[in-house]
């Protein structure tokens, strides 16, 4: 079974839902010439159309060579329950997250969400890397939108306990 002949199309579909999500709920620009802020989750929707119709496309043209160990791997039961298990964890993850940004904001949510997805969706068991990676994203981004960009960050509703 190859996965990218269902990824593709998959990432397509999610892509063409955050397009009209992102056309729905998020504001255009009130100054004529100017990109707003749906401009970036908009670039992002567009990108993920373009890679996953590229995948679908590739999945479906090019050939694979495959030697008698990969066919035997690729038809295990084992590489399907890891592959939905990634899928479903990810899909998880991102309701947790959406659910912990409204109730403790970004500050909070960002770097419980990386450990999460670092190592329970992608089982990495270093434990400084980990650490490393969720506050230097957090602080990365809180750095570039917040403070850069002057972006206001979701605070959560539960931000006056903090």
């Amino acid at each position: 079974m190859r996965s990218d002949r269902w990824l593709g199309p998959l990432l397509s579909a999610l892509s063409l839902g955050w397009l009209l999500l992102t056309y729905l709920y998020i504001p255009g620009s009130n100054v004529p010439g100017e990109p707003g802020p749906r401009a970036f989750p908009i670039v992002l929707g567009y990108g993920l159309l373009l890679l996953g119709l590229a995948m679908a496309v590739t999945g479906f043209v090019r050939p694979r060579e495959v030697t008698p160990a990969q066919a035997a791997a690729d038809t295990a039961p084992s590489r399907l329950q890891h592959e939905l298990r990634i899928v479903l964890g990810t899909f998880g993850l991102l309701i947790l997250y959406a659910f912990l940004m409204e109730k403790t904001g970004f500050l909070v949510s960002t770097p419980i969400a990386l450990v999460l997805a670092l190592a329970g969706v992608l089982r990495i068991r270093r434990w400084i890397f980990i650490a490393q990676m969720s506050v230097g994203t957090t602080l990365v981004c809180w750095l570039v939108f917040a403070v850069l960009l002057r972006v206001p960050l979701p605070r959560g509703s539960w931000w006056w306990l903090l």
